[in-house]
């Protein structure tokens, strides 16, 4: 992981992520970029165009004295661009966040954007974030970490993976292992099932030694969780073993494919209550 993207609205959710993105930064030596878009409004004539230039001309210089500012703070308290740890920067442009966050990390290699979420109430600062999120969830192909505006501190001692033992879980893990490798994290790969059966344990024994090949020095363990409901299983088991982020695997089809309908996906990510790192299937 070279380098981080972290976009900001300046909310106190945001603030959050850029917690855990300066975590990561440092831990990693990554480079961090800030990242803040604005938007030209729709206009129909030239003498609102003039002045939505103006307006926008206006949103630019205030972002960008406050992403400035940001950044020496990130210096003065973190030591970025001084002590030789991480490296961090700001980004500014008139564009769409999804375009925008496609763009960098397709063409300017980055490999993680960090971005901050809301436990799903009705203001206007948490409706924008939760959308944001998720449209980014939805277009742009590269892993994502979503932040609560709660979350505690930052401290990736382990992760959870949520696992239905397919091969697209082995490649997946691939991202898990280079993440939990930065912070010396351990891993837990948690399958969850309405009931136990004989099959699921044999499909369970088979994948783990697929796992333990593939992955001979990664420290892990495997467990079976029986819940009727996908979500509440994982976030159980996440809160009972004081997990530091739910990773999960976006799929079209399968196991996920209910976990990341509208429903489930407003409860997941929109109104996530844990650290939750999405990834996405390789095709």
């Amino acid at each position: 992981m070279k380098k981080i993207l972290c976009p900001t609205d300046f909310s106190k959710t945001a603030a959050k992520a850029l917690d855990y993105a300066i975590y990561i930064a440092r831990k990693s030596g990554a480079h961090l970029s800030l990242l803040h878009v604005v938007h030209l409004p729709i206009v129909d004539t030239s003498e609102t165009a003039l002045v939505a230039s103006e307006l926008l001309g206006e949103q630019i210089r205030d972002a960008g004295e406050r992403l400035k500012a940001m950044v020496m703070q990130i210096e003065e308290m973190h030591g970025a661009n001084r002590s030789g740890e991480f490296t961090c920067d700001y980004i500014i442009k008139e564009a769409l966040l999804t375009d925008l966050a496609e763009h960098l990390t397709k063409n300017e290699g980055y490999g993680l954007i960090v971005m901050g979420t809301t436990g799903g109430g009705n203001a206007l600062e948490e409706l924008l974030i939760g959308s944001n999120t998720e449209a980014v969830v939805e277009e742009v192909r590269t892993p994502l970490l979503a932040v609560p505006a709660h979350a505690k501190a930052p401290d990736f001692t382990r992760i959870v993976y949520a696992t239905d033992y397919i091969p697209e879980d082995l490649t997946a893990l691939h991202e898990v292992v280079e993440f939990a490798n930065i912070f010396g994290a351990c891993i837990d790969l948690v399958h969850v099932s309405k009931t136990p059966s004989s099959e699921s344990k044999e499909r369970a024994d088979s994948f783990w030694n697929e796992v333990m090949q593939k992955f001979p020095s990664a420290t892990m363990c495997m467990k079976e969780v029986v819940n009727k409901h996908l979500d509440e299983g994982l976030k159980t088991y996440f809160e009972e073993e004081n997990a530091s982020v739910l990773a999960i695997l976006r799929r079209d089809r399968g196991f996920f494919a209910e976990m990341f309908s509208q429903r489930l996906a407003d409860r997941m990510t929109y109104k996530a209550e844990v650290p939750l790192l999405i990834l996405h299937e390789r095709k």
